[in-house]
């Protein structure tokens, strides 16, 4: 068979091309916003990341380090390679954070989540109260698809990215300290209890160590 795929693989490939050609017709009588269909075909998982969240020319290279590293290490490696402008500035160190920790996110999902799209919502580099500069990601629901794993792994990886751009770690004051206090007693009052009881002078203790 073509490219040594299976008369299945093969199968399926051809009933999408026939879905897609179907598709394209009724796109060109002009009664949709957009003129053609919206799904692409991905035959790995680089290119599945790339099509998803870029940066152009990502694919390659992971498909070039996936033979030696294992899914965890690509990430942190690809992360770091797009934050030191190895797939071009991108429109700056925010931009190059930002897609440094999506696709990096993309690589940990394999690409099979809207996490690394909806669930980022953005990323920002942003000043502590000493003047220096730390890196901010704000969520949004879907980064939920992620998985408690990864959604932790995504904020390791924004460390490592931090830390390639010279950014200070996020530094907390007092007042913003005792706010995650209020908030997480807020949460077990109107929510549920966690299974484990911080008390405020640890809760305090880890934020201002952050």
């Amino acid at each position: 068979m073509e490219g040594g795929r299976s008369q299945y693989e093969q199968t399926i490939i051809d009933e999408f091309n026939r879905l897609m050609d179907i598709a394209r017709a009724a796109r060109a009588r002009g009664l949709d916003p957009a003129p053609e269909p919206e799904p692409g075909l991905a035959y790995d998982t680089a290119s599945l990341v790339e099509g998803m969240v870029g940066p152009p020319g990502v694919a390659g290279r992971i498909r070039e380090l996936s033979s030696r590293m294992e899914k965890d290490e690509l990430a942190f490696r690809i992360a770091e390679e797009i934050a030191l402008g190895q797939f071009g500035d991108l429109g700056g160190e925010e931009a190059r954070a930002e897609q440094a920790i999506r696709t990096a996110l993309a690589i940990l999902t394999e690409g099979v989540t809207a996490a690394p799209i909806q669930g980022i919502s953005r990323v920002v580099i942003r000043a502590n109260p000493d003047g220096t500069r730390h890196l901010a990601i704000y969520y949004a629901g879907p980064i939920r698809s992620a998985g408690g794993t990864d959604q932790a792994l995504s904020v390791v990886v924004a460390d490592l990215v931090r830390r390639r751009l010279g950014l200070s770690p996020y530094r907390a004051t007092e007042a913003e300290a005792r706010r995650f206090v209020e908030e997480i007693r807020l949460y077990e009052r109107e929510v549920a209890r966690f299974q484990y009881n911080v008390s405020d002078a640890d809760i305090i203790k880890a934020v201002l160590s952050l």
